[in-house]
C-alpha cells in the first residue's frame, strides 16, 4: 500500500510570536499557499523504517520505534515514527521550499507525515487533531520552541484567523473574502527567499529572554503584534489594499523591534529594492533572522518589483493561495 500526502506552507503571519507559550495568549492571521511538504509512505515486508530525506539525499534507517536517538539530524522525521509507533515502512519526504524558509515548512512536514501515517493505519484525525499532534511532536517529543499557527495553517489551509486562549489551545475561523479580493491579493503578492536559513530557535531564545526580563521595546512590540491580525483581516475583508499594506508595515516594524537579529542585511536589501520598484507593503515571514519575506506591490507594478528583486540576486517563490490544507490519498498504479 502506498499513501501520499501534501500540506501547505504559510506566509503573512500577522501577529506571529503571540501564539507562543511565553505570550500565553494571542491571535494570528495567516495565509496557506501552494508550496507543499510532500510525503510518500509505503508498506514493506521487513521490519524497521527507512526515511529518505530527498532534499538532502540522506536516508535514516530506524530498526524499531524509539531505537534511533535524537541527535539534531532529521529529528522531526524520527519523532513522527516514534510517536505513531509505525513499523515495516519506507517513507520519502521533500519540500517545495528551501530549508529554513520561515514559512512553517517543518510544521508542514510534520502535518503531512502524520496525515499519511494515519491513513496508512486506518486512523481518522480531524485537521485540528493533526495540527495538535504535529505541534506536540516538536514541543513534547523534541522540546523545541514552537508556536501553534504553522501546524494549523498546514492542516486546515485557507486564510485562517487563529485565537490562542490560552496556549497551546487555539480556535480557528476562516476569513471569508470575495473571489475578486482573493484574486487581487494573489496578483500583488511576491514571496522572496533571502538565501539565508532562518534561525528561529536561536532568535526565539533571545526574544523570550528580553520579554521575560520586561524589556520595554519587546513588550511594546508584542502589544502591537496582538492588534495587527484584526486590523489586517478587516482591511482585507473590505478590499482596502492600501490599509492592508500599512498593517504589513506596522507588523514588520513590531517584529524587528522584538530583537535586532530578526532583520538581516539581505532582508534590508530586498525591502530597499522592492520599495524602489513599486512595493507598498513588506513583511518578514515567521521568526525572521533570514528565511523569506512577503511583498505587496502596487496594483500595476508587480512585474517591475519581481524583476528588481531578481536583478538584485534573490530567489522568487511563485505560489497561490491553498484553500484545502492537508490532503492524503492512496496512490494507484
Amino acid at each position: 500500500m502506498i499513501v501520499k500526502a501534501q500540506a501547505p506552507n504559510r506566509v503573512l503571519d500577522f501577529g506571529g510570536w503571540t501564539d507562543t507559550w511565553f505570550a500565553g495568549s494571542g491571535c494570528v492571521l495567516n495565509f496557506a499557499v501552494s508550496l507543499y511538504a510532500q510525503v510518500i509512505v509505503a508498506t514493506r515486508a521487513r521490519p524497521g523504517v527507512s526515511i529518505t530525506a530527498q532534499d538532502f539525499g540522506e536516508i535514516i534507517d530506524i530498526a524499531a520505534p524509539g531505537a534511533e536517538p535524537y541527535n539534531g539530524k532529521h529529528d522531526l522525521l524520527k519523532a513522527a515514527v516514534n510517536v505513531m509507533g509505525i513499523d515495516k515502512l519506507d517513507a520519502y519526504v521533500y519540500a517545495d521550499v528551501p530549508a529554513g524558509c520561515g514559512t512553517g515548512s517543518s510544521a508542514a512536514i510534520s502535518v503531512a507525515l502524520i496525515g499519511a501515517l494515519s491513513m496508512l493505519t486506518g486512523e481518522y484525525h480531524r485537521p485540528e487533531q493533526v495540527a495538535r499532534l504535529a505541534h506536540e511532536l516538536e514541543t513534547k517529543e523534541l522540546g523545541i520552541q514552537s508556536g501553534v499557527q504553522d501546524q494549523i495553517a498546514a492542516a486546515m489551509g485557507g486564510i485562517g484567523y487563529h485565537t490562542i486562549e490560552p496556549y497551546p489551545r487555539a480556535t480557528t475561523s476562516r476569513v471569508r473574502v470575495t473571489p475578486e479580493i482573493a484574486w487581487e491579493l494573489e496578483s500583488r503578492l511576491v514571496l522572496v527567499y533571502t538565501g539565508e536559513r532562518h534561525l528561529s530557535g536561536a532568535v526565539h531564545e533571545k526574544v523570550i529572554a528580553d520579554y521575560q526580563a520586561g524589556n520595554p521595546a519587546t513588550r511594546k512590540a508584542m502589544e502591537t503584534l496582538q492588534t495587527t491580525p484584526q486590523l489586517a483581516a478587516s482591511a482585507l475583508w473590505k478590499g482596502d489594499f492600501a490599509a492592508f499594506a500599512e498593517i504589513m508595515n506596522l507588523n514588520n516594524a513590531a517584529q524587528k523591534a522584538l530583537h535586532s537579529e530578526i532583520t538581516t542585511r539581505h532582508i534590508q536589501r530586498i525591502e530597499e529594492v522592492a520599495r524602489s520598484a513599486g512595493a507598498i507593503g513588506f513583511k518578514i515571514n515567521g521568526a525572521g533572522g533570514g528565511g523569506s519575506v512577503t511583498v505587496l506591490c502596487e496594483t500595476r507594478r508587480r512585474r517591475e518589483v519581481e524583476e528588481a528583486i531578481k536583478g538584485a540576486g534573490f530567489q522568487l517563490l511563485p505560489c497561490r493561495f491553498d484553500w484545502e490544507g492537508l490532503r492524503t490519498w492512496v496512490a494507484r498504479k
